[in-house]
């Protein structure tokens, strides 16, 4: 391998990386209230078992000085030495726990015995740890008395003065157990929250900036939508942006104006645009109708088809109020197409832009949308407007929008920042391009740029509340009371 290719192969390790480490960031950023619920649940847990579970254990210990009879300082310091190291082998033996048990008037010792000599001195600890502590010193005290008589015949004759002992003893442990299974519940817990950080940021992986959109897509880019919060007037029906009635959303509209410029460079002299996601709640409807409202705005006649029979929205955005026949009644040969057209007006004033709402219920959608009624509408359309615009419903859940890909002049195809997965999305553009159909470009949605946050929040979320796709999604005309979609 050259030094040029191991280079490279370096600079890719590193990007991933960062790739990486920029996914479990953000997806820490998104989860973090999720791993500290999860420490505070294994720590309470953990906290709740030791309280229940927990034995007491209690500790009698003295210290005393191991005196030779007939014996100096050094001596004595030799014989506490011994008798610290042989006490296992006598306490194994039997002979000492015997003679204990037989003191105490018992069939066993109670507890557990232990000594240990404090290096070079004459010193030397013994230990009784059991569960009562009356017992616990009954036992001690015992083997202060007998242990001399079981060991002079290994080290002689000795005197054992006790220089200091507890009594009897307390459980001094409870609170440190309690506390270390306290910090071992929050290290389980954090390890439990972090894992899943990191899984979510390996399965998880969505599009969030305009780089990675081109890193993920081979198609052009059309434009990132900035954010635009407001506050939600109480009695108002409409909670999506709408730049036909909010005119000071300077950044959105110029954005939009620059996606619409590009838009109109591709399509040239075609007239008909599909407008498309990969999953529901991306904010395709709302970018529909103020894709829409700018081409209007510039002076274009332009005509916008509510597609998502199943879920529309387009008569919300522009407050319509009365009863329409809709696109499904049209199709079905119920109405005609005249009926159905609605003008958008703006303080009284038409504003060149008509909307056919998708209100109307049927059956047979995907059917209708790509048979010869669909076909003869849209060339009617394109003899009395400027520009066709089809909002359909999203291409990678439903195959409503891949009948009318191949009945289009071009597609924009809208993609929530840090919303579908990017598998939904890299097939929903596949499916397309796979039919032949011409992608105009895609359209990040909420996304950044320069570093700013994106989207637009209103009642429900972002772009508000997506209907229930059921077996025949949701329908309804547009009451004239409450001016909201009926059911």
């Amino acid at each position: 391998m050259s030094e040029s290719e191991v280079k490279n192969e370096q600079q890719l390790d590193m990007i991933d990386i960062k790739a990486f480490l920029s996914d479990f960031f953000h997806s820490f950023r998104r989860l973090w209230w999720l791993v500290l619920l999860i420490v505070a649940a294994a720590m309470a847990f953990s906290y709740f078992r030791v309280r229940r579970s927990y034995s007491p254990s209690y500790t009698a210990e003295a210290t005393v000085s191991v005196e030779l009879v007939n014996g100096g300082s050094f001596a004595n310091r030799n014989t506490a030495e011994q008798m610290g190291l042989i006490f296992p082998y006598i306490l194994n033996s039997g002979v000492l726990s015997e003679v204990v048990a037989a003191d105490l008037g018992m069939g066993y010792v109670p507890g557990s015995i232990s000594a240990n000599c404090i290096k070079g001195t004459n010193l030397l600890t013994i230990s009784v740890s059991g569960g009562d502590p009356e017992l616990a010193y009954r036992v001690l005290r015992s083997v202060l008395t007998n242990y001399p008589d079981v060991a002079q015949y290994v080290v002689g004759q000795t005197a054992l003065t006790v220089i200091d002992e507890s009594g009897v003893p307390r459980d001094t442990g409870r609170a440190a157990v309690v506390r270390g299974s306290v910090r071992n519940g929050a290290i389980i817990g954090a390890v439990i929250g972090l894992a899943l950080v990191v899984l979510r940021s390996l399965v998880y992986r969505t599009i969030r900036s305009e780089d990675e959109l081109r890193s993920v897509v081979n198609v052009p880019f059309l434009g990132t939508l900035p954010v635009c919060r407001k506050k939600e007037r109480r009695n108002s029906p409409r909670v999506d942006i709408n730049i036909l009635y909010d005119s000071n959303r300077e950044e959105y509209i110029e954005a939009m104006r620059l996606i619409r410029t590009r838009i109109e460079r591709d399509l040239g002299m075609n007239k008909v645009l599909m407008v498309t996601s990969s999953v529901a709640g991306e904010g395709k409807s709302t970018v529909a109708a103020n894709l829409a409202a700018s081409m209007a705005l510039r002076g274009m006649k332009v005509v916008l088809i509510d597609c998502d029979l199943r879920n529309p929205s387009v008569g919300r955005m522009f407050n319509l109020t009365g009863k329409y026949p809709g696109l499904a009644s049209v199709l079905d040969g119920k109405s005609k197409v005249d009926d159905a057209l609605v003008e958008v007006m703006r303080n009284g004033e038409p504003t060149g832009l008509t909307v056919m709402p998708g209100a109307g219920t049927t059956s047979r959608m995907a059917e209708m949308l790509s048979g010869e009624a669909m076909t003869n509408l849209l060339d009617h359309l394109r003899g009395m407007y400027d520009m066709v615009i089809l909002d359909t419903p999203p291409s990678a859940v439903l195959v409503d929008a891949m009948m009318l890909v191949k009945q289009v002049d071009g597609i924009a195809y809208v993609i929530m920042s840090d919303y579908a997965r990017r598998r939904y999305i890299v097939n929903g553009i596949e499916e397309i391009a796979e039919t032949g159909a011409p992608i105009t470009g895609c359209i990040l949605n909420g996304g950044r740029s320069g570093g700013g946050k994106y989207g637009y929040y209103g009642r429900y979320g972002r772009y508000g509340r997506y209907g229930y796709y059921g077996r025949y999604g949701s329908y309804g005309s547009y009451s004239s009371a409450s001016g909201k979609e009926g059911k």
